[in-house]
């Protein structure tokens, strides 16, 4: 498939390394993803990225060298016990920072040309589908790129090919909305409405796993997909960061609270059919004091809400 068809960060890595490897066969080449160390200004190896491994040693120089990478010098060669390396900075996302080394015995003017060349057309595109693909203001993954994950969910387990889960663990489907978010805006003004959105994002991102996923569906209105997990954990980490947001204190705001509907991903036909069970325990939150999670399985087994109940949506949801 070619580098340009691919449209998840992982696999157009991967794609990538394909691409090198095969157009410069005596080559070779391995990819890192370098998270910010306990010290400052320090990067470190993340070994929970799912990269195929190197092709050969990097050792902590070859690591000190990428680390050291930047806008004005994304790549770099080195010389070193016999081999010829080029380090190029693949960019940033979430924290992380891309890199490829592709070594030889020696360049040559075309190899090089070539190796630079495949990753230009990387990072152009990339950063393409990183605009696409990203609300402009908080960075989250937007509506599109939630919708797209979905249906690779549901196509994957309509045709068999999703990964066989552990005994009692699903993936899960919540919706965040902020509490009463119309009156910071009406009372502060939308710059301030602006940061809270912004803190808002980076307390419910930095409160799950890196496998996970959060998006900003619109407004004051997010949603993750939470991979693999039993429902009590699910309702654990949601509450986490339910707890975490009230206990925050928001720039001009002060408190701010959140109410969260969540489901699980099993039996569900389309991506709407997800969304609106969450959406309806997290109308049910909202009408039932606001400031706490909700499980739409847990609402149905009560009785509390029927499958076929329709929210009347006389809540003032702001």
């Amino acid at each position: 498939m070619a580098l340009t068809e691919q449209r998840d960060e992982l696999t157009l890595l991967r794609s990538l390394l394909d691409v090198i490897l095969e157009m410069l066969p005596g080559v070779e080449a391995g990819l890192i993803w370098l998270v910010p160390g306990t010290e400052r200004g320090q990067w470190i190896k993340d070994e929970s990225c799912p990269l195929p491994p190197p092709m050969f040693p990097i050792d902590e120089g070859l690591l000190a060298e990428a680390a050291s990478l930047n806008s004005a010098a994304p790549d770099k060669q080195l010389d070193l016990d016999g081999q010829s390396y080029l380090i190029s900075s693949l960019g940033i996302l979430e924290g992380r920072r891309k890199v490829i080394i592709i070594r030889q015995p020696e360049w040559n003017s075309s190899d090089l040309s070539t190796a630079q060349g495949m990753v230009k057309i990387h990072a152009n595109y990339a950063k393409l589908l990183f605009d696409s693909e990203r609300d402009t203001l908080t960075g989250l993954y937007n509506r599109k790129k939630m919708e797209q994950k979905m249906s690779e969910l549901l196509s994957a387990r309509t045709n068999g090919f999703n990964r066989k889960q552990d005994e009692g663990k699903d993936d899960y489907l919540a919706v965040f909305d902020i509490d009463h978010f119309k009156r910071v805006n009406d009372n502060y003004g939308h710059l301030i409405g602006d940061e809270v959105l912004l803190v808002f994002s980076g307390l419910v991102r930095g409160a799950l796993r890196d496998a996970d996923w959060v998006f900003r569906y619109g407004g004051e209105e997010f949603v993750a997909l939470i991979k693999g997990v039993t429902p009590e954990i699910a309702k654990v980490i949601l509450e986490r960061i339910r707890t975490k947001v009230q206990n925050h204190s928001f720039p001009q705001v002060g408190q701010v609270t959140v109410s969260v509907g969540f489901t699980p991903i099993i039996d569900q036909v389309l991506p709407p059919h997800v969304f609106e069970e969450a959406d309806k325990a997290l109308y049910y939150a909202k009408e039932h004091g606001r400031n706490q999670v909700c499980a739409y399985r847990e609402l149905i087994s009560s009785g509390k809400l029927t499958q076929e109940e329709r929210i009347s949506g006389s809540v003032e949801l702001f």
